[in-house]
């Protein structure tokens, strides 16, 4: 049978986006995770309500820096607070994977690598834009590609070095756009996620949330306003994030505690019960078929439509089973001895 084979197209469209990969390396998502779908929407609600707050700002009142100003320091936030919230999330884990059990510190350890990867993945594409941002100034700059050189070796030779450096800035650019807006993304999500630290433990991204909000909102109030909006209006704006991350965290691990009963003692294994780890189901084998009982016979067998009556059980103690039992033998009619005078009688 034919089958078609794919296009380049639709290999891109199939192609995740740059959004998409970097919520899928930069979130938690530990299988086994407790995901409230209350909680959830209210972290993205809140989210959406920052948001649209920040936009109201902005049209509401005139700009106090440029345009450009303003998407560099937003920029700088992020990079800030992922340095914020890396340095929180290593000294928490370091004191709750302290704290913890022998028994569960190797669980947790374990489950280091989400936290790892988000890590990784923010570094990995800062070294890449980086990178190719400073190939791509001394491309521009001459100080690679030798074109006083390319000029004197003819027109032609010229001519194709020069369609080979656009193509390579061209594909260049579009991949370091693509990089510079999941490096950014990713960036935002391990912010949110504080480094993917619910992989480790539900109760490890509640406990941190709050110390990173209130860190960036002093590193905002310490800087020069963006809009030109009234003291008490921008001092409202502010704390409208520590505030609500703060309620929310407070009111999420009630809800871990109450509704699903995740407790710190109970992560740290000190209340008594440590968390319950679930293991796979043990396989048992079939049981092996019963050898029969020695010293008793076999029962016997008979021929299809043979009569045959039935062996009693053997008693206690009885080495061998009684043996059959059959019918009487018929007993057939007898006849009268013949007369002494008769002549059948000699």
């Amino acid at each position: 049978m034919h089958t078609r084979q794919p296009t380049l197209s639709s290999r891109l469209r199939a192609a995740p986006s740059p959004l998409a990969a970097a919520a899928a390396l930069a979130a938690a998502s530990r299988p086994d995770r407790v995901g409230d779908p209350v909680v959830q929407r209210l972290q993205s609600g809140r989210t959406w309500a920052g948001v649209a707050a920040s936009a109201g700002l902005l049209f509401a009142y005139p700009l106090a820096e440029s345009g450009e100003d303003i998407l560099l320091g937003k920029v700088m936030d992020v990079v800030v607070g992922c340095g914020i919230a890396l340095v929180a999330g290593l000294i928490t884990l370091s004191v709750f994977i302290g704290m913890a059990r022998p028994s569960l510190r190797g669980v947790y350890v374990r489950r280091l690598t989400g936290p790892g990867t988000a890590l990784g993945v923010i570094a990995l594409g800062a070294g890449v834009c980086g990178g190719g941002v400073l190939l791509g100034v001394k491309l521009l700059h001459a100080e690679i590609i030798p074109w006083a050189d390319l000029r004197d070796a003819g027109f032609l030779a010229w001519l194709a070095s020069f369609l080979v450096f656009v193509i390579v800035m061209l594909i260049g650019g579009i991949v370091l756009a693509v990089v510079a807006v999941f490096t950014l993304a990713a960036g935002v999500f391990a912010l949110n996620s504080c480094f993917r630290v619910g992989d480790v433990h539900d109760l490890l991204p509640a406990l941190i949330s709050p110390f990173l909000v209130w860190a960036l909102f002093a590193l905002s109030y310490s800087d020069g306003p963006e809009v030109a909006a009234p003291p008490l209006v921008r001092l409202a704006f502010l704390l409208g994030g520590p505030l609500s991350v703060t309620a929310l965290s407070v009111w999420e691990i009630r809800r871990l505690r109450r509704r699903y009963g995740v407790t710190m003692r109970s992560a740290l294994g000190r209340g008594g019960i440590p968390e319950p780890t679930y293991a796979p189901e043990p396989t048992y084998a079939p049981e092996p078929a019963q050898a029969p009982v020695s010293g008793y016979a076999p029962a016997p067998t008979y021929a299809p439509g043979a009569p045959h009556f039935p062996v009693p059980p053997a008693l206690p103690g009885q080495t061998h089973l009684p043996g059959q039992t059959y019918a009487p033998v018929p007993q057939y009619p007898s006849y009268p001895s013949p007369a002494p005078n008769s002549p059948y009688s000699r």
